[in-house]
């Protein structure tokens, strides 16, 4: 008979717009296996003030390490509160949950080549300060854990993409849009293939903030794009860029699609107009081209690196509620049924987040939560550093 366990997952992506926090059932077999049945979810925003002040050590240069070491005992403090948020939703306390699972906020990303002596993930939010609030016991740190073993530390999520699995009729991709778009690729039989597919919301954020004066986070349903044209003459440059040509397992974040590519390719047009209609205009066709960019890439990443294509795509992360992104990605994709993932049974929101608190509970009783097949490690390991309380 399977064990039974609950367990909290928290996440915060790339787009950094809040903390996601997942109260999840989990069942484990005397065989090993896991699975996940989410039970509550809750989503808290950061503070505008800790926001701002991780955008700025995104940067090169910026950001002092007394202010890094001190921002991450106070996201510490976020994702306690985001935890004990979500056992207050799903009726529970903090004895009945056998585990946290937190991935933090990344910072830094250094994937290098698999094998490559130059390689980091770097995470905030600590892990003994959650442990500390919940009374909980917390692993956090995941991605160095797989680095150690000769991997690029990321994507994590093919792990539980496998378990997810069983209720799809296979091959079956799982694409998730955050900041970054990537993928999980599960096959018949044989090993997975997942790897980051490219931006995603990244640089449609990037935009709408800008043009708000930091108001908007995103574009919320798909409204500025609505106003806008795609440009090809912008997205077939950006087609080219060389992470494309990359082959799996490969992982991107800001240090490709972030400040440095606003600076180099969309900036100086933003630059070349000052006010007026003319530069709205010209924020809804960038807006609605980045867009059309995050199906753009990820089709053309399923047809170069997929061995075959999937029956299904099952979409989950902000970009499942962007309308123009789903529509593109099912028109660059006509010989694939793509559902979002709250259509699938799964969560559009908080399927990271459920993942998370799987990986803390795999790494609580020493099995493996990693997928060497999308990582490149050279094993499976245990991710992960435990904090008790």
């Amino acid at each position: 008979m399977a064990a039974r366990y609950l367990s909290v997952g928290l996440m915060s992506g790339t787009s950094v717009d809040g903390i996601d926090a997942a109260l999840s059932e989990h069942g484990v077999g005397d065989d090993g296996r896991v699975d996940a049945r989410l039970l509550a979810a809750v989503g808290l925003p950061l503070p505008d003030g800790i926001r701002a002040e991780i955008f700025s050590l995104f940067e090169d240069g910026a950001g002092s390490l007394d202010r890094m070491a001190l921002l991450d005992m106070e996201l510490g403090e976020a994702f306690a509160e985001a935890a004990l948020a979500v056992m207050r939703e799903g009726g529970v306390g903090p004895a009945d949950v056998a585990v946290i699972g937190s991935h933090g906020q990344t910072i830094r990303h250094v994937a290098g080549a698999p094998g490559s002596a130059r390689r980091a993930s770097l995470q905030i939010g600590s892990g003994a300060v959650i442990a500390a609030r919940t009374g909980v016991v917390t692993a956090s740190d995941f991605r160095p854990s797989d680095i150690a073993a000769g991997g690029t530390g990321a994507p994590l999520v093919p792990f539980f993409d496998r378990i997810a699995s069983a209720r799809f009729e296979k091959p079956v991709a799982f694409q998730n849009y955050g900041g970054i778009g990537n993928v999980c690729y599960v096959p018949e039989s044989g090993p997975i293939v997942a790897f980051d597919t490219g931006p995603a919301n990244m640089i449609a954020d990037r935009l709408v903030s800008e043009m708000s004066g930091g108001l908007e986070r995103f574009d919320r349903d798909g409204a500025v794009g609505a106003r806008g044209r795609i440009r090809r003459d912008l997205l077939d440059p950006w087609m080219t860029h060389a992470f494309f040509s990359k082959r799996p397992p490969k992982s991107s974040g800001r240090e490709e699609f972030g400040s440095a590519f606003y600076a180099s390719r969309l900036a100086p047009l933003v630059n070349s107009l000052y006010a007026g209609s003319e530069k709205e205009a010209l924020f809804a066709d960038l807006v609605r081209t980045a867009e059309a960019f995050a199906a753009a890439s990820t089709a053309a990443a399923y047809r170069e690196f997929l061995p075959s294509m999937p029956r299904t795509v099952v979409v989950s992360g902000g970009g499942a509620r962007n309308p123009h992104i789903m529509a593109d990605l099912r028109e660059a994709l006509p010989e694939c049924a793509v559902a979002d993932a709250d259509e699938a049974g799964l969560s559009i929101d908080y399927k990271e987040a459920m993942a998370f608190g799987l990986f803390g509970l795999c790494r609580l009783l020493g099995l493996p939560n990693t997928e060497p097949e999308a990582t490149g490690a050279e094993r499976a390991v245990s991710a992960g550093a435990l904090y008790l309380p």
